[in-house]
């Protein structure tokens, strides 16, 4: 069975009451992750993948053929997905800073809701502009 990446937010919600310093990093990590892996996965339903070495630069493939899509519902994705990954940088890697239950909880928040407002607002016109615009971008790049 293929997993859905949206099934991590029960990870991150099952985490994100907790005080534990661990749990909410890996709740801010886990929401992150639902909705960065959810545009992966749409951008790749669309045809829209990263091919020339795809392990590398990732994540900026997906924020910036999204931001630079000249798509609203794109840009408006991009920046909530841009924002997500330096707090889930700053879960991951800044062992100096502490996170606290709001912290986890606006992540989980912010995820659900980039993922929901794109689903509600895009249409298959602008499904159509979007895609156009990420691939010529991505080609632009040299990720495709």
């Amino acid at each position: 069975m293929k997993m859905n990446p949206t099934d991590f937010f029960k990870t991150a919600e099952l985490l994100k009451p907790h005080t534990e310093e661990a749990h909410l990093r890996t709740s801010i990590g886990r929401s992150y992750y639902a909705a960065f892996l959810y545009f992966r996965e749409y951008l790749r339903s669309l045809g829209l993948e990263k091919r020339k070495n795809p392990a590398q630069e990732v994540h900026a493939f997906v924020v910036q053929c999204l931001g630079f899509s000249n798509v609203l519902e794109g840009s408006k994705a991009s920046r909530y997905l841009y924002e997500l990954e330096q707090v889930r940088e700053d879960a991951d890697y800044r062992l100096d800073r502490e996170f606290s239950q709001n912290d986890a909880g606006d992540a989980f928040v912010k995820a659900q809701k980039v993922i929901e407002d794109y689903q509600r607002n895009i249409s298959p016109e602008k499904e159509r502009e979007l895609i156009k615009g990420a691939t010529g971008f991505a080609k632009q790049k040299g990720w495709i």
